[in-house]
């Protein structure tokens, strides 16, 4: 029920008592103005060249136009009309522009440096409790509580270093690379809050969220965004359902995900077998090899890269369709990878360029950038000509020759100054969005399952039927709904804050409470260049963070000479042996999660919070643990050297994962800080005493210590 407030110059909306919208002469909630907007794109990282005000103008005037209990339509200085309409689990806000084309621009040319153009701005700004942590924004990955940030929504490279530390300035002095705290591969204009607050803004156009004034959420967008929408939910996890559910939910699972290891190998045929059997004779449980060279290598001063031709490479991979049969009769899937590029040397390119398949430049040539060194043209996956030849190869060179699923790389280079069936600067964001669904499409029409139902049991049942998942790394709203899962993209092979391993989790809770529910991260990082190598240690950590989450895949790293590997030595061997099995045997718990969020949405991964002391108001939230599902505790090794860490335990009682042991129990919100002991292959991990799994979490640790998988 929508409910309106009108007294003393300040007008208040509230959906079931939690207020919405305020308006005062002297803080009014609307602003509209026109903008000039230039972006410029390098290495898949964007920089505002211009972004100017030609006019702007503060909407202080206000009335209401119409006030029912489910509708209430206010007007604003005569140029700005706001539509609140009650939904189910929301109120909806839309903006419309009052007036023919004239009266905007005569109200326009009343402003100093008016040039008489339509409104192509707004800011609106709504209230939001200061105590309430905020959650979300898409993928993230410096942060985890929103509160004082202005985060821009533009799907980008995130860049080398991804803040103000030394491997960004170095990168900058380099190439230019160095990336920020605020771009990420998968942008969401939408937040939840700690008390279940949450809202969501459908608009593709370039915007900005800001968290930065207390008591207040302002959303700018370059565009009259379609609607707002500001709902309430009982905690932060089903308010984050909501948003899932509103944008797409994603398709369960393939079981395997849940029985063991994602395997990245490469090198051809006899190189992937060979890992393969030593992974099998050290006990590892791999359910899948996942080869990301299937369509070739180059070497490049950046390390071993892909050819980028979407088709097996016969050199490397000799008769690579028999070869995926004999992975099926022993239960092994097999994986690819591809991206929206071709290589401009690729064979397939000159196909697509010969159709006009790529997106153009103003000369009308296909558009050619770099991601490192070589050049490389994006399809116009807005063109439904370009749209169904890229479909035709995923389902005739990939699906058809056995590939279970791939990863679909990429998706953030839609250049701002190209040509294409559609405004750049409106499709920009809509790009990774479609490239997921290509993607979906192909699946489909080629006969197969998306994803998989969940069900444990023998990974190839059917092949002519079998589950088929990729995952992305890109995105935008709407992206859950064709993508079965994501991925953290490239993280360095380091514990840095900002841009190593501790930026995965950022990145999981935040896409978590943007309505992710099956997300993973490359196991040791991406990234390495100079000095920064994958260690031992850092190799082992990100194992046992990986064990606790939905999807165990390792990535030899985009130089994998340099990088420790998970055979690189016996005890290595032994380290991903137990942490896989500790993954395998929590089976029944991934796959509830999987459930409870196909039935809810409720993500599994959720923030810790705890109170802030008595004095103050509000609550924190702790960027080094996270909830796996309602039941689990888990406090990564993200400091190297460190074989002990302190954690918070929230309010409950909790037992020692490895032991058993019950720890006291808590009888407020304020957290108890504890310090754990924290040896390899023991992370600190506690789960709920009396969870209705407490029998799985015993037996996966007595099975991490030398007990029987099955059985």
């Amino acid at each position: 029920m929508l409910q309106l407030l009108n007294t003393n110059r300040c007008l208040t909306i509230f959906k079931d008592a939690y207020p919405i919208l305020m308006h005062t002469p002297d803080t009014p909630c609307a602003t509209l103005g026109f903008f000039e907007l230039e972006i410029e794109m390098r290495h898949g990282m964007y920089e505002l060249k211009r972004d100017r005000s030609l006019w702007r103008k503060a909407l202080s005037e206000a009335h209401v136009v119409e006030a029912e209990a489910a509708r209430i339509v206010l007007e604003f200085s005569g140029m700005l009309r706001l539509i609140i309409e009650e939904e189910a689990d929301c109120a909806r806000i839309v903006p419309v522009l009052i007036g023919s084309a004239d009266q905007e621009n005569r109200a326009a040319q009343s402003e100093p440096g008016a040039i008489g153009s339509r409104p192509n701005w707004l800011s609106l700004m709504l209230p939001i409790s200061p105590e309430e942590a905020v959650f979300g924004g898409g993928e993230q990955f410096s942060h985890v509580d929103l509160r004082g940030k202005v985060l821009p929504m533009w799907s980008s490279e995130p860049g080398v270093g991804r803040g103000p530390n030394y491997v960004k300035i170095l990168a900058d002095i380099h190439s230019r690379r160095g990336g920020s705290r605020e771009h990420t591969y998968f942008p969401q204009p939408s937040f939840v809050t700690s008390a279940g607050t949450w809202a969501l803004v459908s608009a593709t156009a370039f915007s900005r969220m800001d968290f930065s004034r207390r008591g207040f959420f302002r959303i700018e967008t370059y565009t009259i965004p379609e609607a707002i929408r500001i709902g309430r939910a009982k905690n932060s996890g089903e308010a984050a359902a909501c948003i899932g559910t509103r944008l797409g939910r994603q398709a369960p699972l393939p079981h395997y995900f849940y029985e063991g290891l994602v395997l990245g190998v490469q090198g051809g045929n006899d190189i992937v077998c060979a890992k393969l059997e030593t992974a099998r004779r050290a006990g590892i449980p791999v359910v899948a090899l996942w080869c990301q060279d299937w369509q070739g290598i180059r070497m490049t001063p950046y390390g071993k890269q892909l050819f980028w031709n979407w088709a097996y490479d016969p050199s490397l991979y000799p008769e690579l369709p028999r070869v995926i049969e004999k992975f099926h009769d022993q239960g092994i899937c097999f994986m690819g990878y591809i991206n929206p590029f071709l290589s401009t040397d690729a064979p397939l390119y000159a196909e697509g360029a010969r159709q006009g398949y790529f997106v153009k430049d103003h000369d009308g040539k296909p558009y050619e950038t770099y991601t490192t060194t070589f050049a490389v043209s994006p399809v116009d996956l807005f063109n439904p000509a370009a749209r169904s030849w890229f479909k035709s190869i995923i389902r005739e060179n990939m699906i058809g020759i056995g590939l279970d699923g791939w990863m679909a790389d990429f998706g953030e280079y839609l250049p701002p100054d190209c040509v294409a069936a559609v405004d750049p600067s409106i499709a920009h964001n809509r790009y990774p969005v479609e490239w997921a669904a290509v993607n979906a499409e192909a699946v489909l029409e080629s006969g197969h399952a998306l994803g998989g139902d969940g069900n444990v049991g023998p990974p190839i049942q059917d092949n002519a039927h079998r589950p088929i998942t990729f995952f992305c790394r890109s995105g935008f709203s709407g992206s859950t709904g064709f993508a079965p899962l994501f991925w953290a993209g490239d993280q360095a092979v380091n514990f840095m804050r900002d841009f190593g391993m501790p930026a995965a989790l950022a990145a999981g809770i935040s896409s978590a409470m943007s309505g992710v529910g099956y997300w993973h991260f490359d196991i040791g990082g991406f990234f390495s260049f100079a000095w920064i190598k994958r260690s031992r240690e850092l190799l082992m950590r990100s194992c046992e963070f990986a064990a606790f989450t939905q999807v165990m895949r390792t990535h030899e790293g985009i130089n994998p000479v340099v990088n420790a590997q998970f055979d690189s030595d016996a005890e290595m061997l032994r380290h991903f042996a137990r942490m896989t099995r500790v993954h395998a045997a929590l089976a029944p718990y991934h796959l509830w999660l999987s459930e409870r969020y196909q039935e809810s949405g409720v993500p599994p991964l959720a923030p810790v919070l705890r109170q802030k002391r008595r004095s103050e108001q509000g609550w924190q939230v702790s960027v080094d643990q996270y909830f796996y599902g309602p039941d689990l505790l888990v406090a990564p090794v993200f400091q190297q050297r460190a074989r002990l860490r302190f954690v918070e335990l929230p309010e409950g009682h909790w037992c020692d994962f490895w032991t058993g042991k019950e720890v006291n129990a808590l009888t407020s919100n304020h957290a108890r800080a504890m310090r754990i002991e924290a040896p390899f292959g023991r992370p600190p991990v506690f789960y709920r005493h009396g969870s209705e799994f407490s029998e799985v979490f015993e037996r996966a640790a007595r099975i991490a210590d030398g007990g029987a998988l099955r059985g």
